[in-house]
C-alpha cells in the first residue's frame, strides 16, 4: 500500500512531514473542496443522516436520488439516467442489466477494470481489439460477420495516460445498429462544449450510446451513474443484483452532486480555466522535448525511465515541492508513469514550477 497521503488545500498535500504541490488524482475542478459542495453534503448529512440503510428498490430511494437523476438527464442531454452507489458498481450492474442482449462484445485492450468485470456478465463472446486501434476493430468485426447485435466497450478516456479514444473513429467501423458503451469516468464534466463527455468531444451522438459514469473525478464527490436508453433503465431496475441488493447513494452525495453540476453551469469560467492550463503546460513541455500529446485533456503521462533515471526524477520532484506521482495502473501491470493530473485551481506559477521542474536536464 502507498504511503497515507493527507491533502492540505485544493492543490497541495502533507506527504511525510512535508508540504507538497500535488498534481496527483483525477478531481480536475478541485470541487471536493468547494465550499458549495462542502455545504450541500453536510446540510443534507445533518437532516437525513449518513447513510439510508436500505437500497433504493426498498426503502432507500430518497427525493434526492429522483432530482439527481433529472438533472443528470438535462446535464447530459440523456434519455434516462440511474445513479448507482459508485463508478465501478455502475459498470458491474450495467453488465448484469444487459446480459443476453449482444450476440458479440468487442473491447479495448487497456480498458478499465471494471469494464473488463462487467463483460463477464453479457453473455456472450467478448473480443479484444488493440488499444485505440479503429483498422484492429475492423479486422476483429470481420470475422464476426454473422453478429447482428454488436455492443463496442471502451474507456473515453484512459485515465493513466489521459489518451482520449477516438470514438468517431471507432463508431465509423461498426455495424449500423450496433451500440456504443463509453465508460466515461474522466471525459464527463471536462471534454465537449457542454462537459458531455468523450462522445460530444468527437463529434459522435446517437441513440445507441450508454455512458457510464463516477461522480468521483471532475463533479469532486462520490457515486456513479448510467446514462442511456429506456430498455436499459427498465433493466437495472428489474431485479438488477446491484441496484437491488446493494445500499443507495448518501443524500449528503447526491445533493453535492447536484451542486456541483449547477456550479459548472453557472461559472463555466471554470472549464476555460482547465483548458487554458492544459494548452499552457502542455505547449510548454512540448517546446522543452518532452513527449506529450497536444489533446485538451488535463493528463500528462510520462514513462518511467530505467529504475535510477525514475529515482533521480523522483527527487527532483521532491526537492522542487512537488509529490512525485509515480503510478503503475492497474495495480498489476509492468508498465509505470509519472501522471501529472492539471487542475483549474493550479496557480500560473505552480504550472510553470511543474514545467520547469521536468524540463531541468
Amino acid at each position: 500500500m502507498p504511503t497515507a497521503i493527507q491533502p492540505d488545500d485544493a492543490t497541495h498535500v502533507c506527504y511525510r512531514g512535508k508540504r507538497l504541490i500535488y498534481f496527483g488524482g483525477c478531481d480536475y475542478y478541485r470541487l471536493a473542496h468547494h465550499p458549495k459542495l462542502l455545504k450541500a453534503h453536510a446540510q443534507a448529512a445533518a437532516r437525513d443522516g449518513l447513510g439510508t440503510g436500505a437500497s433504493r428498490m426498498t426503502t432507500g430511494n430518497h427525493p434526492a436520488h429522483d432530482e439527481l437523476e433529472a438533472s443528470l438527464v438535462k446535464f447530459f442531454g440523456c434519455e434516462t439516467a440511474t445513479v448507482i452507489g459508485d463508478g465501478y458498481l455502475a459498470n458491474i450492474a450495467l453488465g448484469q442489466a444487459a446480459n443476453g442482449r449482444f450476440d458479440a462484445v468487442f473491447i479495448d485492450e487497456k480498458a478499465h477494470m471494471s469494464l473488463c468485470d462487467s463483460a463477464q456478465f453479457l453473455g456472450c463472446p467478448v473480443m479484444r481489439y488493440r488499444h485505440c486501434n479503429a483498422d484492429d476493430l475492423a479486422k476483429r468485426l470481420s470475422r464476426r460477420r454473422e453478429a447482428k447485435r454488436v455492443l463496442l466497450m471502451t474507456d473515453g478516456v484512459f485515465g493513466a495516460t489521459g489518451r482520449i479514444a477516438p470514438v468517431g473513429d471507432l463508431a465509423k467501423r461498426l455495424p449500423r445498429l450496433a451500440t456504443l458503451w463509453i465508460d466515461d469516468a474522466h471525459g464527463a464534466g471536462v471534454l465537449g462544449d457542454r462537459l458531455r463527455g468523450t462522445a460530444e468531444h468527437c463529434g459522435f451522438s446517437g441513440r445507441r450510446v450508454i455512458q457510464s459514469i463516477t461522480f468521483s473525478k471532475a463533479f469532486g464527490s462520490f457515486g456513479g451513474a448510467i446514462l442511456g436508453p429506456r430498455w436499459m433503465r427498465g433493466s437495472l431496475l428489474n431485479g438488477n443484483h446491484v441496484v437491488t441488493g446493494s445500499s443507495s447513494l448518501p443524500v449528503g452525495l447526491a445533493r453535492a452532486t447536484q451542486a456541483s453540476f449547477q456550479l459548472l453551469r453557472k461559472r463555466p469560467t471554470l472549464a476555460k480555466q482547465l483548458r487554458r492550463n492544459t494548452v499552457f503546460v502542455k505547449d510548454k513541455l512540448r517546446a522543452a522535448g518532452l513527449p506529450v500529446d497536444n489533446s485538451l485533456f488535463p493528463v500528462i503521462s510520462l514513462e518511467c525511465p530505467a529504475k535510477k533515471a525514475a529515482m533521480a526524477l523522483r527527487r527532483r520532484l521532491l526537492a522542487n515541492g512537488i509529490y512525485p506521482s509515480c503510478i503503475r495502473y492497474p495495480a498489476d501491470t509492468e508498465e509505470a508513469c509519472f501522471r501529472f493530473a492539471l487542475s483549474s485551481e493550479h496557480s500560473r506559477e505552480q504550472l510553470m514550477h511543474l514545467v520547469e521542474t521536468l524540463s531541468a536536464k
